[in-house]
């Protein structure tokens, strides 16, 4: 049941009746994706009060006025904020920054056209100073722990790069449930947030909160790159914009024109400030077309040369020769053979870089793509000691 408390003037309903009739979709979507709404046996609603913003009473909210953003953010709070409570001050993003996400899930999922713009204009706000943590450090400075540039804004962009380290809207969600039921009537630090991202994704984030969480800034990406008999050179180099937080370890999509070819977008791992890629069978680069564009990570933009003496340091100590995929085409089953043993990692991915299955593997691995829709994907395979070592496509028809 909703109720809504509103302002006895008949002007009033008729201004945020369509606004206020959204409540129901906000609320069936963010209990899909958070888990039900964590007070259904008893209500939701609104009261008007003459207030600026809004304020999220558990099952009541109080609001000065109807909005889908301020709505949202508040309905938002249900889960993260009055379920699930910030431990302390200091951990204030558990409600805030996941508050504000809130807002950008509405938007992907009922106004898509809007979102894009939501999150640049996000990053924006972050970008418009250099420092500062999410983490609050200085719990006795309100102004500090409800900064809306680093509690509100960087609180939901480093959500949303913590959905894009994932790589996988199941696994996200999931946690978030998780934690929702392992916290719920209590409350969580956000280092527990971390934890239950871990536990469901099993993934180590220990450098993402290092450098997000509790470190300050953001990076600036430039590349170097060249094409030599259609394989792709590329350096990718970032520096950051305080000294306290010296490097991002997140990955990073860059998008890239190719001559007589469609547009591609590759996903790279960054583990350091400056990291040397070969990318084999990639056409004729024309151009850098844009640093994650996408923009799932707070970044800026530097410089974008082509050098067309410059070959990447890896080619021929990391480039793995005679490695085979048959058949290919395939539609049921395909093997990958290696021409020499190893430790490999074999990652098979959409032609967009999303993730669809990880494996370890010797010398030889069979995969099963009976599954997969037709189309083209990509095999790439890594070591722990080299890094990327082949790319290939593979077609299933």
């Amino acid at each position: 049941m909703i109720q809504n408390f509103i302002y006895d003037n008949p002007a009033t309903l008729n201004n945020f009746q369509a606004d206020i009739d959204e409540t129901v979709d906000f609320l069936e979507l963010f209990s899909e994706l958070f888990g039900l709404y964590p007070f259904a046996d008893e209500k939701y609603g609104h009261c008007m009060a003459p207030i600026s913003g809004g304020m999220e009473h558990q099952t009541m909210t109080t609001q000065g006025f109807f909005e889908k953003s301020l709505t949202a953010h508040e309905l938002g709070h249900q889960w993260f904020g009055d379920n699930v409570t910030c431990a302390s001050w200091a951990d204030i993003w558990v409600n805030e920054g996941f508050a504000s996400y809130s807002e950008q899930l509405m938007l992907e999922n009922l106004y898509p056209a809007e979102a894009a713009q939501n999150m640049l204009d996000v990053h924006d706000n972050v970008k418009s100073q250099p420092n500062g943590s999410v983490y609050v450090l200085d719990s006795l400075n309100e102004g500090r722990i409800f900064s809306g540039r680093l509690t509100y804004d960087k609180g939901s962009a480093i959500v949303h790069t913590i959905r894009f380290v994932l790589n996988n809207d199941t696994q996200f969600f999931q946690a978030l449930k998780n934690f929702q039921q392992d916290f719920a009537d209590s409350v969580a630090k956000g280092i527990d947030v971390q934890y239950a991202l871990e536990a469901e994704s099993g993934l180590d984030l220990t450098n993402l909160f290092s450098e997000w969480y509790f470190g300050q800034g953001y990076p600036t990406y430039s590349t170097k790159w060249n094409t030599v008999s259609g394989n792709l050179h590329l350096q990718v180099n970032h520096t950051t914009s305080t000294g306290i937080t010296p490097l991002f370890t997140n990955p990073i999509e860059i998008k890239f024109a190719r001559t007589g070819m469609p547009d591609t977008t590759i996903r790279f791992d960054i583990q350091s400030n400056s990291e040397n890629f070969v990318i084999p069978s990639v056409g004729t680069v024309s151009g850098v077309v844009a640093i994650d564009p996408n923009n799932w990570v707070v970044n800026a933009s530097g410089n974008n040369v082509k050098d067309p003496n410059f070959l990447a340091a890896i080619e021929e100590s990391n480039l793995l020769n005679g490695m085979s995929i048959f058949p290919n085409p395939s539609h049921d089953k395909v093997t990958i053979d290696f021409a020499s043993s190893g430790d490999y990692e074999l990652i098979l991915s959409d032609i967009q870089g999303k993730e669809i299955l990880r494996a370890s593997c010797k010398k030889e691995i069979t995969l099963d793509v009976s599954a997969l829709s037709k189309g083209t994907y990509l095999i790439l395979l890594s070591d722990k000691t080299k890094g990327l070592l082949r790319k290939e496509k593979l077609i299933v028809e």
